[in-house]
């Protein structure tokens, strides 16, 4: 039986490549596979595959595809076969990890994200057969990655709780000139500059991917865009009407999302969309920022700036951000964000600990480009996390 104590499994992407690289650093204790698109049933594990829940490994997925190709849902007899198709394929691809684990002894397995297909369903398997996962995934700062024995995202082992970060002692000052990194447009509207005028005095709003599992999993009140700007809209008229000041809100659409949402642009004389603006002026300029779960909100952190969530996130933690998932908690946000209270103290303990402790070094698919010994520093880190 081949016993690895690292095994990798991506579609064939830059995340692929990053992990040929990881694979090699580590040295033999460390193998790289693809993942199996549509591998025939092992019929013998098909037992132990309707132990998972099917439902699980399929329903985000069709989510995503039905909001990605809204003509998808034009049939309901359509959208329920291609369920069945993603049912039945899955079940399949468990079947074959099922076989595969249990054919190669395997002490950690490692995938992107683990919250999305194809890597899902290996990542389930694993964990019911008591292999322990790591999952990766972009940095929560600008400059790293991120590495997690548990999940990432809103599942990941961040401690949440206020007074661990009131004792965490930093040993290094935060950055200083930060510089958040830029995302290229693959929405038109978000590539082109707006010639409308900044206001004064405004909430910055970053709009995030309709289909992405931030939305689909750890939103639990605003599923859509059109969610989003409505309640931001009744927020930002409480505020104006109970303070009797001209507060405005600034918005900006996901500039990975290829879509756009012009038929919002004119919904609201207060609400204005700015696609074409450096993300980083919009915060710098702003009060606050409001955001679902956006890694922007950690950014507005970083960059000084009190924040309001409207989901499920890592850093929903009391005395650094305000946490609102319902209409009349967020009118109110709204309306005390105006008074400054943000706390430098806890924040920039919070962000300390990310940068000292919890992040990877370097951004994972800029590592070609770093000075040796900064190549290093990034998969010395990934091993030690992987070993801890």
């Amino acid at each position: 039986m081949a016993s690895y104590k690292y095994l990798f499994i991506s579609r064939k992407s830059s995340h692929f490549k990053y992990y040929k690289k990881v694979v090699k650093y580590i040295g033999d204790s460390a193998k790289l596979i693809c993942i199996k698109k549509f591998p025939f049933p092992r019929v013998r594990y098909w037992s132990r595959v309707n132990e998972l829940d099917i439902n699980d490994l399929t329903k985000t997925h069709l989510q995503r595809k039905l909001i990605r190709h809204p003509s998808l849902q034009s049939s309901r007899l359509f959208s329920n076969l291609i369920y069945l198709f993603y049912c039945f394929r899955e079940k399949c691809r468990a079947s074959y990890y099922f076989a595969y684990f249990d054919t190669t002894q395997i002490d950690n397995l490692v995938v992107w994200n683990g919250m999305k297909q194809p890597n899902r369903t290996p990542y389930l398997v694993a964990k019911a057969m008591g292999i322990k996962t790591f999952v990766f995934e972009n940095g929560l700062l600008p400059h790293t990655t991120t590495l997690d024995p548990k999940g990432v995202n809103a599942h990941n082992s961040l401690p949440r709780e206020a007074s661990f970060y009131h004792q965490w002692q930093p040993k290094n000052k935060l950055l200083d000139n930060v510089s958040l990194e830029v995302r290229q447009a693959k929405n038109k509207a978000c590539r082109e500059s707006q010639h409308v005028e900044l206001p004064d005095t405004f909430i910055f709003v970053p709009f995030q991917v309709p289909n992405d599992t931030q939305i689909i999993c750890h939103s639990p009140w605003l599923k859509t865009m059109e969610a989003l700007f409505s309640a931001v809209s009744e927020a930002l008229e409480h505020a104006r009407a109970s303070t009797g000041k001209g507060i405005k809100v600034v918005m900006k659409e996901h500039p990975s999302w290829p879509k756009n949402f012009e038929h919002l642009y004119q919904a609201n004389p207060n609400i204005v969309f700015l696609n074409g603006m450096n993300t980083q002026s919009l915060i710098e300029s702003s009060t606050a920022v409001a955001t679902i779960n956006s890694t922007v909100g950690i950014e507005a952190l970083l960059l000084n700036k009190q924040v309001i969530t409207m989901g499920d996130c890592c850093f929903n933690i009391d005395g650094i951000v305000t946490n609102c998932l319902t209409q009349s908690t967020l009118n109110n946000a709204f309306e005390a964000c105006l008074d400054d209270k943000f706390n430098p103290e806890l924040t920039h303990k919070f962000l300390s600990y990310l940068k000292e402790v919890y992040l990877l070094p370097w951004t994972w698919s800029k590592v070609d480009k770093l000075e040796v010994e900064d190549y290093r520093s990034h998969f010395d880190a990934v091993l030690q996390v992987l070993e801890s």
